[in-house]
């Protein structure tokens, strides 16, 4: 399953019809089609990267927090958190999701409402809810969003009002995505090591991680849910308590252990992963390595996408076309701009020499800055 292009209407902040895509618009070259690309089917291609830029404040957390809205209707069929959903409107908020599985195009369309009516005011009801599907031929790549051909499904049986239709085609309950907020901390490392359960408990992999971020420390074994053993690179070692290896590690190296765990569950199973401002707590160096494992075809054998915000621009020059980078701005509504779309200059510049020359109007506000120097004189 491959989603392909989300339009949402009334969430948050955001404009209406609010749209991601993770198809590609602009030519693909041979060069793209290896590194920038990957190929789901013949001829049908998504981003293995997607980045999101913008200055504060406008709206890049709301992009990734939408995002994570839609996979979590993908991975569990249900709407964990109403709190975000709902957090500047009580309107019902209109979803449209056109995604890949199976040989097949689908075209997915709800509500969602609040459940005024239950105690639990994180219950989310789907409302209005339609599938549509077609048979996916190579011919068909540049009308994916053509939904005249579609052909809407019916299903047998009933579902409750808070599960998605989803359910009935997708059938299991999968890990499609995995969102990293700019604030995730990791306090249970019982969570990390579950995740190395389902990869056969490798510890050349939790190894290698932690070399990355201390070199003092050789290896970590989860003994029991709270407690650890820790060996050291002069091979001593220790147990401790989960508070204890929280205090030991720093906060760099507690993060990293986490989110490489994420980016390994990522690759090993396609699971695409969400990353709010990619820069917290890591050197430039390693942020760029990381991306380019997304474009690594020998790394990324299962067609994940790495999608990120960042306020690094110097990442955007590790991109190799602009039609996977969108602009967020807020001016009385959020507003997402393709680069490609929106401004014209060739994929094979520096675009971080036009983000420093202000070319997408990205700018912090000079008069603000100096007002604010003014104050302090």
């Amino acid at each position: 399953m491959k989603i392909l292009r989300i339009v949402a209407s009334h969430f948050q902040l955001c404009e209406d019809n609010f749209t991601i895509s993770f198809v590609p618009i602009a030519n693909k070259t041979k060069d793209d089609k290896e590194f920038e690309l990957n190929e789901i089917a013949e001829n049908l291609y998504v981003f293995s990267t997607l980045g999101i830029i913008g200055k504060n404040a406008s709206g890049k957390t709301t992009t990734t927090e939408l995002l994570s809205l839609v996979y979590d209707i993908f991975s569990n069929y249900r709407v964990k958190y109403a709190t975000n959903l709902f957090k500047f409107m009580n309107k019902t908020v209109e979803l449209d999701i056109t995604f890949y599985h199976e040989k097949y195009l689908y075209h997915y369309t709800t509500e969602l409402k609040k459940d005024e009516n239950l105690v639990d005011e994180n219950t989310v009801l789907f409302q209005n809810q339609k599938l549509y599907m077609r048979e996916y031929k190579k011919s068909y790549s540049t009308q994916l969003f053509n939904f005249d051909k579609y052909e809407e499904m019916e299903f047998l049986g009933e579902l409750p009002d808070d599960t998605s239709i989803l359910y009935l085609l997708l059938k299991t309950i999968s890990r499609r995505g995995i969102y990293i907020s700019s604030n995730t901390e990791i306090y249970n490392y019982s969570d990390v090591f579950s995740i190395y359960k389902m990869l056969n408990n490798s510890p050349k992999i939790i190894e290698s991680i932690l070399q990355m971020f201390d070199e003092h420390i050789k290896n970590i074994e989860m003994i029991s849910d709270n407690k650890y053993k820790i060996t050291y690179t002069n091979y001593k070692s220790r147990e401790v308590t989960n508070r204890e290896l929280h205090e030991i590690l720093s906060s760099g190296t507690t993060r990293g252990l986490g989110l490489f765990t994420f980016v390994v569950f990522s690759l090993k199973f396609g699971c695409d992963l969400i990353i709010d401002e990619i820069e917290t707590h890591f050197h430039k160096m390693l942020v760029e390595n990381l991306v380019n494992l997304y474009k690594d075809k020998s790394v990324n054998k299962k067609n994940a996408t790495l999608i990120f915000t960042t306020h690094y621009c110097e990442l955007l020059d590790l991109f190799g076309r602009n039609d996977n980078i969108y602009i967020s701005k807020f001016d009385n509504k959020i507003t997402l701009e393709n680069m490609h779309e929106k401004y014209n200059f060739r994929p094979e510049l520096s675009k971080s020499n036009k983000f420093y020359k202000n070319a997408f109007n990205t700018d912090i506000n000079y008069e603000s800055l100096m007002n604010f120097k003014k104050e302090l004189m």
